[in-house]
């Protein structure tokens, strides 16, 4: 799947492929423990995220993900890291996982920007027919977040993933398609004016 651009811009927030110069951003911006609750890893350490991002970056030259960095525009700051997943070109799909945010925007409307501008790549550059997100399925607040955004809740996949502690995870799957897109599409830029207005 041949996934081309600069940068994708909303009104707060910048997606932008990841690469090595964001190592430090990206490690300030995870300075938070709550982040890495339900995440398959744990960042502490400087090395730590140069190692992550050194193995996304793998894995964007092996063609299996495109990790990206989450900026905000009015500060110019990483404030998170989202990637494409599981691509399909046969199949005109993937996933968007491994988000994370620093707990500053929580709650606020980066994640549903963040969702839209990808959102509206996939389905308007990349006419992929089905993006799919999972989360653990103790992680209600990821649940919420998803499900906020319009996707379908699919259904749970039981022991899809053994978790860093060595417990298995049961995985709870979302899926938005293309026949969805016009509608989700709305939805989703109703909720950012409203969000605008209400600031």
């Amino acid at each position: 799947m041949n996934v081309t651009f600069n940068e994708l811009t909303g009104k707060q927030v910048q997606v932008v492929p990841m690469d090595k110069s964001h190592i430090q951003g990206l490690y300030e911006a995870a300075n938070d423990e709550n982040i890495w609750t339900h995440l398959p890893k744990t960042i502490t350490t400087l090395h730590d995220m140069e190692a992550f991002v050194e193995e996304a970056l793998q894995t964007k030259e092996s063609g299996a993900e495109c990790p990206f960095v989450i900026i905000h525009r009015e500060t110019g700051k990483i404030v998170g890291t989202t990637r494409f997943l599981y691509m399909s070109s046969a199949s005109r799909s993937l996933e968007i996982g491994w988000t994370w945010f620093h707990p500053s925007v929580w709650g606020t409307s980066f994640n549903t920007e963040c969702k839209y501008v990808l959102l509206q790549y996939c389905f308007e550059q990349l006419n992929t027919i089905r993006v799919q997100f999972k989360t653990d399925e103790r992680n209600i607040r990821s649940q919420k977040a998803i499900e906020r955004l319009g996707a379908v809740r699919e259904g749970t996949l039981r022991n899809q993933m053994i978790r860093k502690d060595g417990t298995f995870r049961n995985s709870v799957f979302y899926s938005i398609i293309d026949s969805d897109w016009p509608s989700v599409k709305q939805h989703l830029e109703q909720r950012l004016k409203l969000t605008e207005k209400t600031k």
